[in-house]
């Protein structure tokens, strides 16, 4: 009964056994291994987008620090929505590593930023032609969204038709959003700069990657990545994790058994009287139960996160409480019914 968060997951069998092979031998340093080549080139061909540049990383915090602090100056702006990873869990690290860029909270609707929202930011922030004000530079979206919603291609190409400036994507889930959405990967990312890709959530040992699609942000990375300590020595453990991931799909199959996870989760705690606080789309749910549902579940060893203020065990047994409740590749059917029989029995 484990739905603490999906990177308390085990690694998969599989990228384990690619960590075994990587292991043999000896490889250049620094990512000039024949894994990140090999990476680089699988990237490059499932995003149609020859040019990209892919880079090893180990954390989905310095990769979006690192690519955002790349694409904007330490006078400009980032737009994101208010519940953005990088505003609320990432302790300022965008603003350090770009020097002081600013992050602008969109309010949007549910956990998504709206088109007109952000149009109407960057057109008040543009119109200030003015050396106290700061300028528009770059937005990040977050796919999925910390409370489990996500953007379809269309979403995305209206952001960025509404802000005309550079996107970047928080893809710590990225993966779920892909089997959600069942776009294909050039769909969701075309209007992207960039991307943080990551796999840690989805059966990896700490593997990302930091794509971009826009090469002229080169020499910023690199420079950003060296700074923040993320030019890895060994990176040739990443790249072989994340081709194994990659690997006839099997990243598609890990979030498509997460999401169903989810969905079922979704679906029985409505059944026994849970009130669902977002819309359930992958793999995360977020849900409202009476105080002594939560009590009588954590008594009998459901991990899960109580979400927000005022959520304490003690207290009126009948009032709502919301939860986070994540869902991860290795959750299985029995998982989720043991969770929701520990909640009504």
């Amino acid at each position: 009964m484990f739905f603490g968060s999906d990177n308390t997951s085990g690694v998969h069998p599989k990228l384990m056994e690619a960590l075994t092979k990587a292991n043999d031998g000896y490889a250049a340093p620094y990512a000039n291994d024949l894994w990140t080549a090999e990476l680089t080139e699988r990237l490059r061909d499932m995003f149609q987008a020859p040019d990209a540049l892919v880079y090893p990383m180990t954390s989905g915090t310095g990769t979006n620090a690192a690519l955002l602090a790349a694409m904007t100056p330490p006078w400009g702006i980032i737009y994101c929505h208010k519940t953005a990873h990088i505003e609320v869990d990432e302790r300022n690290s965008v603003p350090f590593y770009s020097g002081g860029a600013k992050l602008k909270l969109m309010t949007g609707e549910g956990s998504r930023m709206t088109p007109e929202e952000l149009r109407q930011a960057v057109i008040n922030d543009s119109s200030k032609d003015d050396v106290h004000a700061s300028p528009p530079a770059a937005v990040s979206l977050t796919n999925l969204t910390e409370f489990g919603e996500f953007y379809r291609p269309a979403d995305i190409a209206a952001l960025a038709e509404a802000s005309r400036l550079p996107l970047h994507f928080d893809g710590a889930r990225f993966a779920n959003a892909m089997a959600a959405s069942g776009a294909t990967p050039w769909e969701m990312t075309r209007e992207l700069a960039t991307l943080s890709l990551g796999a840690t959530k989805t059966g990896a040992m700490g593997a990302e990657a930091a794509v971009l699609f826009d090469p002229s942000y080169k020499e910023a990375f690199e420079s950003q990545r060296m700074r923040g300590g993320h030019n890895l020595s060994k990176a040739r453990y990443v790249s072989a994790q994340m081709l194994a991931w990659l690997e006839d799909d099997l990243w598609l199959e890990l979030a498509t058994q997460a999401n169903a996870m989810g969905a079922r989760l979704a679906q029985g705690i409505s059944e026994i009287g849970g009130e669902l606080a977002y819309k359930v789309e992958g793999n995360l749910v977020f849900a409202r139960l009476p105080r002594k549902m939560h009590v009588k579940a954590k008594a009998k060893g459901a991990v899960y996160n109580m979400w927000g203020p005022g959520t304490a065990l003690t207290g009126d047994p009948n009032a709502p409480l919301l939860a986070r409740f994540v869902a991860s590749w290795s959750t299985t059917e029995a998982d989720v019914d043991a969770l929701l029989a520990a909640l009504s029995d």
